[in-house]
């Protein structure tokens, strides 16, 4: 091997490293799916043993990291870290907070919640002031008691959880489009006419008319 590729293979032996343990793999699990063992490997990181396409590809297919990352092209994704502690305290206290707001609207009092679900006031109260978590099967039994859907409760939509939900949708509704629409829709040079499209989307009936009119006008 040359010097020239052995630094290449150093490199890319640093590049599937770092992907790696930005995603927090182990070598064990990423040498599991090339079906190699750890110390074969560990070559690969070191950038001595002479890593293929395919496999280079199935550990991007591993760690969803898109293949222009090997060659500089593109970066790894970067999403801040939650701390989910606090995430989870925060959460606590805003659901007593909507579980209160929902009471009220029903003009129900928390003996009557109480009452609902088999607990004391002071638990009610407790849960209210996201001094106590609800269970989950205690929030489902006050939904029902206050005609509320657990949606009712969930994260905001800009919050951690809207956010990874609605990515999971965006990848869902992609994957059901046909090939060629992914195809389209991947495609940078078409940037402009989703854009376009979009605008479109936006307008209402007059206006979409005069575009149409605009466009014959063009066309004559």
């Amino acid at each position: 091997m040359s010097e020239l590729n052995a630094e290449r293979a150093k490199m890319l032996g640093d590049l599937v490293q770092k992907a790696r343990e930005h995603f927090g793999r182990t070598k064990k699990e990423c040498a599991a799916v090339l079906g190699l063992n750890a110390t074969t490997y560990n070559q690969i990181e070191s950038g001595e043993y002479p890593i293929s396409l395919p496999q280079l590809e199935a550990i991007a297919l591993f760690l969803n990291i898109p293949m222009g990352y090997f060659w500089g092209s593109e970066p790894l994704k970067t999403e801040s870290e939650i701390d989910f502690t606090s995430l989870i305290d925060l959460r606590h206290r805003v659901i007593g907070v909507l579980l209160s707001q929902q009471r009220l609207r029903n003009r129900q009092s928390t003996a009557e919640l109480a009452e609902a679900i088999g607990v004391d006031e002071d638990t009610i109260k407790a849960y209210e002031m996201g001094q106590e978590p609800v269970p989950y099967l205690h929030l489902e039994q006050l939904c029902r008691q206050l005609d509320v859907s657990i949606n009712y409760f969930l994260d905001d939509p800009h919050g951690p959880l809207g956010r990874h939900e609605a990515k999971q949708k965006l990848e869902r509704q992609f994957q059901r489009m046909a090939p060629e629409m992914q195809a389209f829709l991947i495609n940078p040079v078409n940037v402009s006419y989703l854009d376009t499209a979009k605008k479109l989307s936006e307008m209402d009936v007059e206006q979409l008319r005069q575009v149409a009119e605009s466009l014959l006008e063009i066309t004559y």
